[in-house]
């Protein structure tokens, strides 16, 4: 029977919990990642767990929230000034999306159709998940309120989405990294950033 623990050490292992995941998630991934291994990394009974989440799966999406929380933070800096600066602003946007799931695990697995699946199963009865689990489903979206302020070219928002998505998961593997060529990769992308942003952006002077 796991022991009761007070409310701030409640607060406390929960954060260690989220915390102690991230890196194991981004490890192993969702699936060979076990409960022992993260109440290990914590320092609390295996039983113990159990009162903070009733598997593996809901503590991932818990993970996963934070991070899309700190990442959506980050873009939104990133697109503050895109009104004023809208190239360089585009060209910080395309950069980010490229470079996030390289820089966070978590987001790179939910790129994954198989982990999606595995998480819809596993963890339907959250709510909004498909939110949380969508992988740029919001770009058209945003492509059409670009067009609304003048920003963005007056061409099918779905068309440029798709150009937007075929270049931020160019790098997702590295078979493709490897085919391009390692060393010269982000040359290659950088070129296509400044092609893309050259071709989607209006040239108001």
């Amino acid at each position: 029977m796991p022991k009761g623990f007070t409310t701030k050490e409640k607060k406390i292992i929960k954060k260690s919990l989220i915390d102690k995941a991230t890196d194991l998630f981004g490890i192993y991934g969702v699936k060979k990642t076990n409960v022992e291994q993260i109440t290990s990394a914590v320092g609390i009974a295996k039983g113990s767990f159990y009162l903070f989440y009733n598997s593996k799966e809901e503590l991932f999406m818990d993970v996963l929230k934070k991070t899309e929380k700190k990442l959506i933070k980050e873009m939104r800096n990133l697109l503050k000034n895109i009104k004023q600066n809208p190239k360089e602003s585009f060209k910080n946007f395309i950069k980010f999306q490229i470079n996030a799931p390289k820089e966070n695990p978590i987001i790179q697995q939910i790129a994954d159709k198989n982990t999606r699946d595995y998480l819809f199963r596993k963890v339907s009865n959250i709510p909004n998940i498909e939110q949380y689990l969508q992988t740029y489903e919001y770009l058209p979206l945003f492509i059409k309120g670009w067009q609304k302020d003048g920003i963005i070219i007056d061409k099918d928002p779905e068309i440029l989405a798709g150009i937007l998505k075929a270049i931020f998961t160019i790098g997702l593997d590295d078979i493709t990294i490897e085919y391009i060529g390692r060393e010269k990769f982000p040359e290659v992308i950088e070129n296509l950033v400044e092609i893309i942003t050259d071709y989607m952006i209006k040239d108001n002077k």
